[in-house]
């Protein structure tokens, strides 16, 4: 005969929760607010990261471009036209040096015409660190001329050459960097606003058509047909708005606020026929 298992009576209250307390892990979790499900979800997509990383950094550059680039938007340098691009090197001759770029040796071709510039590799050039350089107007406010860096001292510094009129092309990338990425935000935000707004009115216009409190035109011979106000000048241009108008316009100014009225006018009038 086997022996009797020893019985045990907990003395502790007894908890009917005690099974769905959660660990310290499972709070971090399942306690978490959708913004930090959302971090952690985008922390896992590298390359989405990747670019985050770029954008914002994009958009802080925007607002120290005229530190950041080493010369000034309008600066000409009449004899280094069409200039090549000077690398950045560290060492010259096997030596340390830091920083810095060859200068030009320039020559004009008599047969045709054009300038031939060669790399002077005897004469290194160091660059210059927040450094004083050519003046601007911080954001048109207040002038300066500090920069991050510098072309070496009576020398020349293009890391992406020189246009037709002598200009750095790197500084006015740099420059219109801070248009096109301005024009690209305020661009989504307008569009987002009305967007939101034209939204909005079809929402309305949805809701006074299925709650019938929507007015029909003055002088409508058919009582059946739901409409806005003829008396509104948004009431008439939505009942004249066709839907494949509104799509080609709700294309082109990316509201598809305008689609959803039309489609909307265009269903009740379908139904009312």
């Amino acid at each position: 005969m086997s022996e009797r298992l020893p019985h045990y009576v907990s003395s502790a209250p007894f908890d009917v929760h005690a099974a769905d307390q959660l660990t310290p892990e499972q709070e971090k979790y399942y306690l978490a607010s959708q913004w930090k499900m959302i971090w952690w979800r985008f922390k896992q997509h590298r390359l989405a990261l990747a670019a985050g990383i770029i954008i914002l950094y994009s958009y802080f550059m925007i607002v120290i471009v005229e530190f950041l680039a080493p010369y000034n938007l309008h600066t000409r340098h009449v004899d280094y036209i069409y200039a090549p691009p000077q690398m950045v090197h560290l060492f010259h001759d096997g030596t340390f040096v830091g920083p810095f770029v060859y200068g030009y040796e320039f020559r004009l071709n008599l047969e045709t015409l054009k300038r031939e510039y060669a790399y002077d590799e005897s004469d290194p050039q160091p660059l210059r660190f927040f450094c004083r350089g050519d003046g601007y107007m911080f954001w048109g406010l207040f002038p300066a001329d500090l920069h991050l860096v510098c072309p070496p001292q009576d020398g020349t510094f293009f890391l992406l050459g020189t246009d037709r009129l002598g200009r750095d092309v790197l500084s006015r990338i740099i420059y219109g960097a801070r248009i096109s990425l301005t024009i690209g935000l305020l661009g989504v935000g307008v569009s987002l606003v009305l967007g939101i707004v034209i939204g909005a009115v079809s929402l309305g216009y949805a809701a006074g058509l299925l709650s019938g409190r929507v007015q029909r035109p003055a002088g409508d011979a058919h009582d059946g047909d739901l409409a806005p106000d003829a008396g509104s000048w948004l009431g008439r241009r939505l009942a004249a708005l066709s839907v494949p108008r509104a799509a080609v316009v709700g294309i082109l100014t990316h509201l598809p606020g305008l689609f959803y009225i039309a489609a909307l006018n265009a269903i009740t009038n379908s139904t009312s026929s």
